[in-house]
């Protein structure tokens, strides 16, 4: 079973009826056959978000951009389900060195990870959410060395995404840290969103879902 697509097996089954009568001259025979046909549905996402160089198109492949500090940009992800079922959808955000940051430019927040308390930070960086996502986890970033350390939030969208559906945008803007200065512009520099679709049919919850989904 593949992680992003989640297929039900395809079976065929052939019923045949066979009437004979014995007899030593002839035969009287008949043949019937029913054959059952199983659509195979899938599970299909794409995320996307507004082009900055073209507000009113989306973009699958992210924006560049050019920032100062301070600086508020428009970041909206949103994932649609191309697929023929019903989802459940996860989300990762990984923001560069945001452990290092927060304590650098946020002194008033107190919180530090990996106490539970750390899924706040995310807000610092992105304000609200948007309705139906949640912060359920924070873990190790993509970048975990000394010197770069990475925060990725594991993000929960609310109850069961239909096929041809959309979520709501994850949030809205980015805000570039007030105080930023060039000692850490570098280890700023990206912001990756991923998101994870797996089937709803055979799950009762999200969290047995992905459990199942991490369990392959």
């Amino acid at each position: 079973m593949k992680k992003k697509t989640i297929l039900m097996a395809a079976i065929a089954v052939m019923l045949v009826a066979v009437l004979v009568v014995g007899g030593t001259l002839a035969y009287f025979t008949d043949t019937k056959s029913a054959t059952n046909t199983f659509t195979m549905g899938n599970v299909a996402i794409t995320l996307d978000e507004t082009d900055v160089n073209n507000p009113k198109a989306r973009t699958a492949n992210g924006n560049t951009y050019n920032v100062y500090p301070g600086q508020t940009v428009q970041k909206d992800p949103i994932v649609h389900n191309t697929g023929k079922n019903a989802a459940y959808i996860r989300a990762t955000v990984n923001v560069s060195n945001w452990m290092n940051l927060v304590a650098a430019y946020y002194p008033d927040f107190k919180e530090t990870f990996p106490n539970d308390g750390y899924k706040a930070a995310l807000n610092l960086l992105v304000g609200e959410l948007g309705e139906g996502w949640s912060v359920v986890e924070v873990v190790k970033g993509d970048t975990f060395t000394i010197g770069q350390f990475d925060a990725k939030f594991i993000l929960k969208y609310d109850g069961v995404l239909a096929a041809d559906a959309d979520t709501t945008a994850m949030f809205q803007t980015v805000t570039i840290p007030a105080g930023i200065d060039n000692a850490n512009a570098e280890s700023f520099d990206s912001v990756k969103v991923v998101a994870q679709a797996i089937q709803a049919d055979g799950f009762v919850t999200w969290e047995a879902a992905f459990a199942a989904f991490d369990a392959e």
